[in-house]
């Protein structure tokens, strides 16, 4: 028989102009058989669960602990209750994490009888709140994670569970599919629309009858990939944190078509073979990805698990073209740099008006660094963050580079901005320019940086071209580095623990002023940044200088007689 949907199924359908109706008649009818059950209940039959999906994130024991004794902690809150579903939530990014599920992978990877009647009591608890008309997480985004959440942890949920709650999951698990398939036209594009259409596909392979589902959305997933990933690897939005996700749910998911006999669509196995050296290409001698365009904090066990599966496992080049970062890397130091525009609008909720700002490591230590996007749960800095000081690179006064444009219900998107990012290229010579102030100011930012050949000298060249500015240079230091101004007042030793000695010297006064490094563990955290400014610069003004490591005896200071220009 052809299930009635949900009450508040029905509403959601009628949203996008679906009525109920319609949407029963464009599912048919359930499955008859269970797979993993195999009990009838009285009137209807329940889908089949063929598969659980693979999880590749890391797991906590400590976290599977806390979920059992009723400690909830997301998006940096913590609540107790025994039902969270019925309470107050202190914020709508706690609520969000809390209905997506992810946290099941900790109880499931504990697998004792604890952990599983745990899970099974919280699902139950979401069931309820669905059954009272007002089910948390419903938009595509938490509906999809809580989805792909529930079939990864099925096994767990029913290995000892009784009919009625068999009853309920899978027929939840039925009308959240056909939900997040009627909202599929209205979800943003870019990775939210990659995200539903990968949840909507693992539904298609993991439950049984679900072949013209399965066969639709594989191949809208296979246009997207191709859409969104671009020949180098990046993502089409140029931000960094989307790869690791992506990798991580692409690869299960390419399993799960082997498993049903089923060939995965072409772009499932290209994405991810572009994908993984560009996340390499992104990598700082810490592990982290630079911090560019929405970057936040990185989760470096899910880099670590993404690269395990990189078959090439081949070096870094120079340049990604497509993506339009750059790299240098000579010793210890890896400098990369932002070379590009603004990504397209619809993608640019989350970009940075950061063009030509670099990101410098040596060794295993962050030394120079973008403020970065913050974790969830510390929205106050996602906007301040995004604007050009938050960056290391040339300011003009307190403007961007880029103007921020406000869609509603959407938020800020990144608009007006560089459309011409010249880049000439050697192995350790960048020079880039770039024209985001030339409409509203009448100039251009050049910036040039060499690497020494042992990469213990960072040589970098700034100058304004057009009309003449104030303007400040911007170095944003990683919290672990102490600047210690000099008498001089044109160099800055830079210190940290268990490193080296490194100076910043420039050709005019340095100063040191705080900052704060949002996009690290446990951030925001305060920090400083080198900033050398000039209130009444001359037209075509060039600014040298320097990061170099210091043997014992050296003087910081610069040549008296170093003046070098741009060869633009």
């Amino acid at each position: 028989m052809a299930a009635r949907p949900a009450t508040w199924l029905a509403r959601s359908a009628a949203g996008i102009g679906l009525g109920a109706a319609d949407l029963a008649r464009s599912v048919g009818s359930w499955p008859g058989r269970l797979a993993l059950s195999r009990f009838s209940i009285t009137g209807e039959r329940m889908p089949a669960i063929l598969f659980a999906p693979q999880d590749l994130r890391t797991t906590d024991p400590v976290r599977a602990d806390e979920l059992v004794q009723g400690l909830f902690t997301f998006a940096g809150r913590s609540v107790d209750a025994a039902d969270p579903f019925r309470i107050d939530p202190p914020s709508p990014e706690w609520l969000d994490m809390l209905a997506g599920f992810s946290w099941l992978r900790h109880l499931r990877a504990a697998g004792t009888s604890e952990t599983s009647a745990a899970a099974r009591r919280l699902v139950d608890a979401w069931l309820a709140a669905q059954r009272r008309g007002h089910p948390p997480g419903i938009r595509p985004a938490v509906l999809g994670e809580r989805l792909r959440s529930w079939l990864a942890a099925s096994g767990q949920l029913l290995g000892d569970s009784d009919r009625a709650f068999y009853r309920r999951f899978a027929r939840s698990l039925w009308f959240q599919t056909r939900t997040l398939e009627a909202h599929l036209p209205a979800v943003p594009p870019g990775i939210q629309r990659l995200d539903a259409l990968i949840a909507l596909v693992t539904a298609g392979l993991c439950l049984e009858g679900e072949e013209t589902l399965l066969r639709r959305t594989s191949r809208l997933l296979g246009a997207e990939l191709d859409r969104q990933i671009l020949a180098d690897g990046g993502h089409v939005s140029r931000n960094p944190a989307v790869l690791v996700g992506l990798v991580l749910d692409l690869l299960p998911l390419r399993q799960l078509f082997f498993a049903r006999n089923e060939t995965p669509p072409a772009a499932t196995l290209t994405a991810v073979d572009r994908i993984m050296p560009m996340i390499r290409f992104l990598q700082l001698g810490d592990g982290t990805l630079a911090r560019f365009n929405g970057m936040g904090p990185t989760a470096i066990d899910q880099v670590a698990t993404a690269l395990v599966y990189d078959g090439s496992r081949g070096q870094p080049g120079p340049s990604a073209r497509q993506s339009r970062y750059e790299r240098l890397q000579a010793g210890a130091t890896i400098v990369l740099a932002d070379c590009g525009p603004p990504p397209p609008l619809a993608l640019a909720f989350e970009a940075h008006a950061g063009c030509l700002a670099f990101e410098m490591s040596v060794g295993r230590q962050l030394v120079v660094m973008n403020c970065g996007a913050p974790p969830t749960g510390q929205a106050n800095w996602r906007q301040p963050v995004r604007l050009t000081p938050g960056h290391s690179t040339l300011c003009i006064g307190d403007r961007s580079s880029a103007e921020f444009l406000t869609v509603p219900h959407r938020g800020s998107a990144l608009a007006a901005g560089p459309r011409s990012v010249p880049v000439e290229r050697s192995e350790r010579v960048l020079s880039a320019r770039h024209d985001g102030w030339r409409d509203r100011l009448g100039l251009v930012h050049a910036r040039r940086l060499a690497l020494s050949e042992d990469g213990t000298i960072l040589d970098g060249e700034d100058r304004i071209e057009g009309e003449a500015e104030p303007f400040a240079l911007r170095f944003h230091l990683h919290p672990a580095i102490q600047p210690i101004a000099t008498e001089q007042g044109l160099a800055v030793l830079l210190r940290w623990a268990g490193g080296e000695v490194w100076a910043f010297v420039a050709d005019r006064p340095v100063a040191i002023e705080e900052s704060v490094a949002v996009a690290v563990p446990d951030g925001p955290r305060r920090s400083f940044q080198l900033v050398v400014a000039s209130a009444s610069p001359a037209a075509g003004e060039v600014v040298a200088w320097s990061f170099r490591r210091l043997n014992r005896g050296d003087n910081p200071a610069p040549p008296e007689d170093s003046a070098p220009t741009l060869p633009f």
